[in-house]
């Protein structure tokens, strides 16, 4: 079987919609990470996480289907009510640009599909542990997931 970039693309595919967010709202997102920083020097920002995958084969098809496949977006928590409300702006957008782009992928017969969404604390320990307030977007669910079919040589 050919070796392919699947995971590059979705990577790529992921990133396009988040970068072309942050072009078109940059109070809303203003950094982007292809995966978890060291530190968030700007916020509001956004990172990939998670890229679990599993891997089926039938006939001469190959599946690979991202099961764990995460967008993390990342806000400080300097007044509750204003960072929630540019988060919910930003995940509501958000939403809209990842339907839109669904058929992203490149290399044909994959799809890009978010599944979900969880707010949750993103914490950053060391000398000092700071929390800042979190959305993980989730690619993968079993029933709208992520995937590529590729056929063998």
């Amino acid at each position: 079987m050919t070796a392919t970039t699947f995971r590059s693309d979705v990577v790529a595919a992921v990133r396009t919609v988040l970068l072309a967010r942050k072009a078109a709202s940059p109070t809303l997102l203003r950094a982007v990470y292809n995966a978890r920083p060291g530190s968030f020097p700007e916020t509001p920002c956004a990172y990939i996480a998670g890229r679990n995958e599993r891997i089926t084969y039938t006939a001469q098809t190959r599946a690979r289907t991202m099961v764990g496949l995460e967008v993390v977006i990342v806000d400080t928590l300097s007044d509750a009510s204003e960072t929630e409300d540019r988060m919910d702006d930003l995940v509501d957008l958000l939403v809209a640009d990842f339907t839109t782009a669904k058929h992203g992928v490149a290399g044909g017969g994959g799809l890009l599909q978010l599944t979900s969404i969880t707010d949750a604390d993103v914490t950053l320990t060391g000398d000092v542990a700071v929390t800042y307030r979190g959305a993980v977007l989730g690619f993968g669910d079993s029933a709208n997931p992520t995937f590529i079919r590729e056929g063998t040589a």
